[in-house]
């Protein structure tokens, strides 16, 4: 089956991480790397129902949360000092489960009161399958 190229503005990320139960949902971590300088930035989505707080840590820190229908006001850390930052939540989407899931989120980005962008955000991970050793 041939693999079509991603659209220029598309970003995937393969990458390993860890799920953890929580009482109220789910915490995925996980390591990203930025494509243009190899950088990377821990990243934290706590999943609790229709609600997703994401944290970013190292260089571009930075905390987001996704409630549909809401707009949320935050600091975008840079290199260079703080921007203003909001986020307001179009579609909030999870089917989770302890062996595989999806998260998807669609939001307008603004920074210092512009707006910025449309960003649709998708995550999909699965349990890692356990190797089995020969003798």
């Amino acid at each position: 089956m041939a693999r079509h190229p991603l659209p220029e503005d598309e970003v995937q990320l393969v990458t390993t991480g860890q799920l953890t139960v929580l009482p109220s949902g789910y915490r995925l971590t996980y390591r990203e790397t930025q494509p243009d300088s190899e950088e990377y930035q821990d990243v934290s989505l706590q999943m609790d129902g229709s609600r997703v707080t994401m944290t970013r840590e190292g260089s571009y820190a930075t905390s987001m949360v996704f409630e549909k229908g809401h707009r949320f006001e935050s600091a975008y850390q840079t290199p260079l000092g703080y921007m203003d930052m909001s986020v307001y939540a179009t579609r909030v989407y999870s089917q989770l489960t302890e062996d595989h899931g999806e998260v998807q989120l669609q939001y307008q980005l603004d920074f210092q009161g512009q707006f910025t962008a449309i960003h649709d955000l998708r995550i999909r991970y699965a349990k890692k399958a356990a190797g089995i050793l020969s003798q």
